[in-house]
Formats: structure tokens, C-alpha cells, sequence
């Protein structure tokens, strides 16, 4: 029988970047999370690490790439709390969606940097693959859910639509800088958005 490939051998080198990587993110997630993405600077980011803001842009490129793996643990963190709630909910496709709509919801007004950072970071420039990547498995999520066929536009176009309603609700609720919505409220028309929606799925 044909022996296993043996698994490549980091370098030094490659080994001393990750281990920057791994502490530069959970720093720069400390600071982001107490302070918001203007707390963060490549210079303070390596006096915490103890080590050159050379040495910082070889394991990452760029400050944004460190913000970047930020918001991919947070990533992480949001599509494991919609994965719990599917799973817990009852079987049929209102109460997965729902469920999916208040977890979202209670996510955000949990965590609330984070959720703004997921979504609103550099939202005026090009998206990145990851985060298309990210939204794109949340929709897809969401389709399952509501038992959609994700080949059909016209279910991928519904359930975007629905999203991107309650997503409008849970901004509003989380940063209120126009109105306060109160978050009781804002949660109760979560359910009020699925029922409504659902009524009029389209039949194909």
C-alpha cells in the first residue's frame, strides 16, 4: 500500500509569522472590540506583539488584512449562533427562518462592534472574497431554511430581500442614530417581516 505524503515542515520563519498572526488577531480584536477600528495602528499593534511594525506587515501585508482576519473570526462566531438556532428551532420552514431572523438579531445587539464590523467596514470600497464568500453562505443558509431551491433566482432574489429587510431593522436597532427603535419591538417585527414574506414566496 501506497505510504501517507508526509506532511510538509513549517520553516522557522513561516512558524514565528503564524504565531504572529494568531496574537496580532486576538490583540487587534481586544482593542477593535473596546475601542472600534480607529483604537487600532500598526505601531500599537506591534508593542503589544513586542515585535517591528516590520515584522507585523511581513505575517499580514497591511493593517487592513489584520482587521480583515478580525472580522473572520467574528464571521465564524455569527454563522455558529445561525447554525444553533437552526438546529434548535422546530422543523418547519416559518420557525427555522424566524429563528434564524432572531438570532441574527440578538447577535448584533450582543456584539454589536462586531456586527458592525462584519458589515460595515470599508463598506464603500470593492467587497473582498472572504466577506462575499461569508454572505454568500449566510443567503444560502437562509434558502435551506426557508426550503428554497438555491438554483432558482427568483428564491435567491425572495430571501435576499428578506435579509436585507431584516438586516435594515437590526441596524436601526443596534446604532440608532436616526430614531431609537426600541429592541423589543425591533425584535417582535422580525418575526411580523417572515410572516409577511412568506405569504407571498413565489409559487415558482
Amino acid at each position: 500500500p501506497m505510504s501517507p505524503k508526509p506532511t510538509p515542515t513549517l520553516s522557522r520563519r513561516e512558524r514565528n509569522l503564524a504565531d504572529i498572526r494568531a496574537r496580532a488577531t486576538l490583540i487587534a480584536e481586544q482593542i477593535i472590540l473596546a475601542e472600534g477600528v480607529e483604537g487600532l495602528s500598526a505601531r500599537r499593534l506591534a508593542q503589544e506583539l513586542k515585535v517591528s511594525v516590520g515584522s507585523l506587515y511581513n505575517a499580514f501585508g497591511d493593517l487592513h488584512q489584520v482587521i480583515r482576519s478580525v472580522i473572520a473570526r467574528s464571521a465564524e462566531m455569527l454563522a455558529s449562533s445561525l447554525m444553533a438556532a437552526v438546529d434548535t428551532a422546530a422543523p418547519d420552514k416559518r420557525s427555522r427562518v424566524v429563528a434564524l431572523g432572531e438570532a441574527y438579531f440578538d447577535f448584533a445587539m450582543a456584539e454589536p462592534r462586531r456586527w458592525s464590523l462584519m458589515f460595515e467596514y470599508r463598506a464603500e470600497l470593492e467587497i473582498d472574497d472572504k466577506a462575499r464568500d461569508f454572505q454568500g453562505g449566510l443567503l444560502d443558509m437562509l434558502i435551506a431554511a426557508g426550503e428554497a431551491d438555491p438554483k432558482l433566482d427568483i428564491h435567491r432574489q425572495f430571501f435576499l430581500v428578506l435579509w436585507a429587510s431584516v438586516h435594515g431593522v437590526v441596524s436601526l436597532a443596534t446604532r440608532p442614530t436616526i430614531i431609537a427603535i426600541r429592541p423589543e419591538l425591533a425584535k417582535k417585527y422580525i418575526t411580523d417581516l417572515v410572516d409577511s414574506a412568506l405569504t407571498r414566496f413565489p409559487a415558482d
